[in-house]
């Protein structure tokens, strides 16, 4: 996965996205480095698409690289490890009030989300950008891949039934997700129930 747009983004994201290449694990075939880039770069679309100021933009760009640093640790609440761990990486360069503000769009990605602002919005909806993608079999197998490894699912029906249980319950925030993948998630969602009614006559 390349990053886009390369020069809008500041030297502690190309310092982050090092050590991330470093020390994420192997068995983290979705929460990779691949991902982090894809979510980065999901938000240079919304930078773009909403005129956003570049010094917000900088913010933004710095939370999507960010955001999920924490499995370096653990995958355990992840979100709160990676404000915690890049706590040392941004205090010299940042103000506390922009610090915040990153960490409000860090803690936006869990699940369930509950994004307070519109940047918070902006950073829920790029990571979860692809339940709305025509590539989402092959970032969802990747993912179906992981939870294996964790043993949060052991087989196809049991991924069919949380797949589906977690699209139905998931909603995009912001209008340009509504407007560019909600439709696709809905066609997901009904392929999704086709493939688990005709697992059932197996």
């Amino acid at each position: 996965m390349i990053l886009r747009n390369k020069n809008s983004y500041p030297k502690i994201c190309f310092e982050i996205i090092e050590q991330l290449n470093e020390k994420l694990p192997n068995y983290l075939s979705y929460h990779s480095l691949d991902h982090i880039i894809d979510v980065a770069n999901v938000c240079n679309d919304y930078i773009e698409y909403y005129n956003i100021p570049e010094e917000m933009a900088i913010l933004i760009r710095i939370a999507a690289i960010c955001h999920d640093y924490g499995f370096v640790v653990s995958p355990l609440n992840h979100e709160e490890r990676s404000i915690i761990e890049i706590q040392p990486l941004l205090t010299p360069i940042l103000t506390s009030e922009e610090i915040d503000i990153i960490n409000g769009m860090i803690r936006a990605t869990k699940v369930p989300q509950e994004p307070k602002t519109f940047y918070e919005q902006i950073l829920a909806d790029a990571d979860l950008d692809y339940l709305g993608r025509k590539d989402y079999n092959n970032i969802s197998a990747k993912l179906f891949k992981e939870y294996l490894h964790f043993d949060i699912v052991s087989n196809r029906i049991e991924w069919l039934d949380l797949q589906i249980s977690f699209l139905e319950k998931h909603k995009f925030h912001t209008d340009f997700a509504k407007k560019n993948r909600e439709k696709l998630k809905f066609e997901k969602i009904k392929e999704l129930k086709s493939l688990r009614l005709a697992a059932n006559y197996k």
